[in-house]
């Protein structure tokens, strides 16, 4: 392997570079997610069903020791529920503060989801182009040779080809492996997203229903018997 690397030239030591870059982005970007990647759907059952029996404190301590963006997405909602009321909000003023809140944090979420998302994008787009001018400077270096001697032989030209092709198989590879691994995050971070949309929206609901049934409750008692 070290022997192709050093016929394939200089343009395929770069490629090997773009490869470690790649493979140490998706290493990086695999066990982020993963830490990330809590059951989304029993947490905000949890959660619901505090805030259901009015303990709004509770479902923040839960949100706040729960990795994850879904769960730092209902901590940033429920912190905003616990300040709107401190300050007598009404409940339409509640609700937009909420959604608010969880949409700006929705943004810087999604935004350290795609952290060095770029760079395997870049080794994508680099890969064929380093492999294509490894390629045209080995071609080039091929008939160099050739115009310079007059018994033409396999062996006089040999180096050159074999460096323009090195050069283009590598390209490729590291291409198509930058490809693969960034379509696979970008699917990864799209489903983080979702969750996250649906978890604020869900949570939304669940603290206006709990909401308008304590007041209901609290209008029935009211009423003299």
């Amino acid at each position: 392997m070290f022997e192709l690397i050093v016929r394939g030239g200089w343009a395929l030591w770069v490629i090997l570079g773009c490869s470690i870059i790649s493979l140490g982005v998706a290493l990086e970007r695999f066990l982020t997610l993963r830490r990330a990647d809590v059951d989304a759907e029993n947490l905000l059952n949890t959660v619901a069903g505090k805030i259901d029996t009015g303990d709004v404190a509770g479902a923040l301590a839960l949100s706040e020791n729960t990795e994850g963006p879904v769960a730092e997405t209902l901590a940033i909602g429920l912190r905003q529920l616990m300040f709107l009321e401190s300050i007598d909000k009404k409940p339409e003023e509640i609700e937009a503060g909420i959604v608010q809140a969880m949409q700006d944090h929705g943004a810087h979420v999604i935004d350290f989801l795609e952290t060095n998302l770029n760079l395997l994008a870049t080794t994508a787009s680099l890969g064929p182009i380093l492999g294509m001018l490894g390629t045209v400077v080995g071609m080039i270096r091929a008939f160099g040779l050739i115009s310079h001697q007059e018994n033409i032989s396999p062996s006089a030209v040999s180096g050159g080809i074999s460096e323009a092709l090195l050069c283009t198989a590598g390209g490729l590879i590291v291409a198509a492996m930058s490809t693969v691994e960034y379509n696979y995050f970008v699917a990864r971070v799209n489903r983080f997203a979702l969750k996250v949309q649906v978890a604020g929206t869900a949570l939304v609901e669940r603290v206006l229903h709990a909401r308008y049934r304590a007041k209901s409750q609290a209008n029935l008692q009211a009423v003299p018997a």
